[in-house]
């Protein structure tokens, strides 16, 4: 018999899309949204939520010059110039305590890029 996959409750999307040097628009990567990325899973294992929880990195998430773009499922909540200090606080507001927003980090409403 095949074990089943518990179904995450919540994913963390992590934007790591890198363009090339010289690009027009920045993107995630260069920035270090691949630590940012790193220190969400390693937080996730560390708070025992895995299986709720699914980290995710993505290609661009379309709000490129708004810095590292994560963005949380099902509370469809955007943030933008997320740093490796903001992690704990993401997952403690908006994971721990079911959908809070953290609201220096908003992303504005403004179009996709």
């Amino acid at each position: 018999m095949i074990p089943l996959m518990p179904h995450p409750q919540i994913q963390i999307l992590v934007c790591l899309n890198e363009r090339p040097p010289g690009s027009a628009k920045p993107s995630c990567a260069p920035r270090g949204s691949l630590e940012v990325y790193h220190r969400f899973k390693d937080r996730v294992k560390e708070l025992g939520i895995r299986d709720r929880v699914m980290v995710t990195r993505t290609g661009c998430l379309k709000h490129c010059s708004q810095g590292i773009t994560v963005a949380v499922w099902p509370f469809n909540l955007w943030y933008r110039g997320v740093t490796v200090d903001d992690v704990e606080e993401i997952l403690q507001r908006t994971v721990l305590e079911d959908g809070r927003e953290v609201e220096r980090l908003r992303m504005p409403d403004i179009p996709w890029e």
